[in-house]
């Protein structure tokens, strides 16, 4: 198996349970700066560093922007089988004898991975979109249960290669249970909240149970369509009494959040070191999702007491001079302002956010409910949008959408010609002790953390 963009979502995880299986996994090598440790720890795991040749038995394609058509159409000239990561993880988790996949148009990442030590009773195996901290983000475990993160599928985003077929969400799959965490729009993966509904509701359908996280967008309207005529089982969880699986309370101690559930009469709680409130629910889901697949409430709590959170979710890298800078891995418009509402509680003093948009076409797309989420922040620096395509071939300048669409001057956007030290001297010259610097994105966001704190590591000149 050939993987070319091991830095897609959901690559990594896939390449690392494919060799833990005992398949042969090559990966192409990757731009030096992007992600190196990612791809040295699928080496140390197994994968060959090469590009695709002959005798590679089929190729998978995640569809990031850093995979462009040549590459693909040179895959295609070559007569080798290529598949997209949605189809891959169909293919592998309908070998498994009990699945239990994560959809939804946003939130998933969180709730799968907290699924992966919710489960540990059963020894599952996973494929993950991000690793949980300390793990890997694929695993082939020895029991019967796979966990599957079915985030949207990159594949058609704006690399695609010509004549793609686009599937619709879990299409090849029949989970044992499907825990739904948002039925949202997300270009391009649902252009609208009601094409979401719709392939929302016959993953459902295929589904044996049903788990509703009832307070997230779409998934009230999901469950009323799912209670119209028969079919899986539903259930239900949030705050409500009326709930199958209730939140009874949510505490943040300032390092954790103490959640407390009540299902079937019997209440449980665990804490977990994530912080904003919904993360805290996507935990609570995921224990949910466990108890909706017959495990015992206090195994899912023992279980979630090894949970750490997630790689890049809100993750603290480090602190310099008072000035701590966080990682966070949000890409839809929702996952941003949870993101920033979880960085409140962080700290007391300003919230920076380094945004870097995701694709031209998404961010056009999404470009006013992306501001309106930036907004939670007190000073915004906004980084040129992660795309390999110029934005005169097909799609207007996203980050010119965004920032049309931001009603405040709170809002900068990085220019190399009027900010030649580069963007992490911009960002040292915002903040202050006290303050928090977020920054969020695939590429140049995730690598300007470390530069950041060595900028705010430098000697300030004296005049």
């Amino acid at each position: 198996m050939h993987i070319p963009d091991p830095l897609s979502p959901g690559m990594a995880g896939l390449a690392s349970y494919l060799i833990r299986r005992h398949a042969r996994v090559t990966i192409s090598p990757v731009q030096a700066d992007l992600r190196s440790e990612l791809v040295e720890r699928l080496e140390r795991h197994g994968a060959v560093l090469r590009g695709a040749a002959s005798g590679t038995a089929s190729l998978v394609w995640g569809g990031d922007n850093t995979v462009t058509h040549d590459i693909t159409s040179h895959i295609a000239g070559h007569g080798l089988p290529m598949m997209g990561y949605a189809r891959a993880v169909e293919l592998l988790a309908g070998t498994a004898p009990i699945t239990v996949a994560v959809a939804g148009s946003h939130s998933t990442t969180m709730a799968a991975a907290a699924l992966t030590c919710a489960l540990v009773s059963r020894d599952p195996g996973w494929i993950l979109a991000e690793a949980p901290k300390g793990d890997s983000a694929g695993y082939d475990g020895g029991g019967e249960v796979l966990v599957v993160d079915l985030c949207p599928d990159s594949s058609s985003h704006e690399t695609s290669p010509p004549g793609w077929r686009f599937r619709t969400l879990g299409e090849g799959l029949s989970p044992t249970v499907t825990l739904v965490t948002a039925v949202d729009a997300a270009p391009p993966a649902f252009w609208n909240q009601e094409e979401a509904l719709d392939q929302m509701e016959a993953l459902a359908r295929r589904s044996e149970t049903v788990v509703v996280w009832v307070a997230q967008p779409g998934c009230q309207a999901l469950a009323d369509r799912l209670h119209r005529r028969p079919g899986p089982r539903v259930v239900t969880v949030g705050r409500g009494t009326d709930m199958d699986v209730q939140v009874l309370g949510q505490f943040w101690t300032g390092d954790h959040h103490r959640v407390t559930l009540q299902a079937d009469g019997e209440r449980h709680t665990f804490s977990v070191p994530v912080a904003g409130t919904t993360n805290a629910m996507a935990v609570a889901t995921a224990w949910a999702a466990g108890w909706a697949l017959g495990l015992p409430g206090h195994e899912l709590v023992d279980g979630l007491s090894a949970f750490a959170g997630v790689e890049r979710s809100l993750t603290r890298l480090g602190s310099h001079g008072g000035i701590d800078v966080v990682e966070s891995r949000a890409v839809h418009p929702r996952e941003i302002a949870a993101d920033l509402q979880g960085a409140r509680m962080l700290t007391e003093g300003a919230v920076v956010a380094v945004y870097e948009p995701s694709g031209h076409l998404r961010s056009n797309a999404l470009a006013g409910l992306i501001a309106e989420a930036l907004g939670a922040a007190d000073r915004v620096v906004l980084l040129p949008v992660h795309s390999m395509f110029p934005r005169a071939q097909s799609h207007a300048d996203g980050r010119e959408s965004i920032l049309t669409a931001s009603s405040t001057d709170a809002v900068i956007s990085f220019e190399p010609d009027l900010h030649p030290q580069g963007p992490e001297c911009l960002v040292a010259s915002l903040v202050q002790p006290g303050d928090l610097v977020l920054t969020i994105g695939s590429q140049a966001a995730r690598r300007l953390g470390p530069s950041l704190l060595a900028a705010l590591n430098r000697p300030k000149s004296v005049r």
